[in-house]
């Protein structure tokens, strides 16, 4: 993976900010699954916070990964 992003810095960006995005949404959509069949709305706070915590460390390495792009 290190050979891939140095040779395309702008897919890797890409492939990180996309697999957080779908990984944050299956959170989402599983917190969403377990509160309709439990019926408690706990589980909408904690699957919440996960998913935006999901979010924000994604947004961290997406700009990490911006900040490696070259200049043209």
């Amino acid at each position: 993976m290190a050979d891939r992003a140095r040779r395309d810095p702008v897919g890797r960006t890409y492939l990180v900010f996309s697999t957080g995005a779908v990984q944050s949404e299956a959170l989402a959509v599983y917190g969403l699954v377990v509160t309709l069949l439990s019926g408690s709305m706990i589980y909408v706070i904690g699957f919440s916070l996960a998913t935006w915590g999901c979010l924000g460390w994604i947004w961290t390495r997406f700009k990490q990964n911006l900040g490696s792009i070259p200049n043209i």
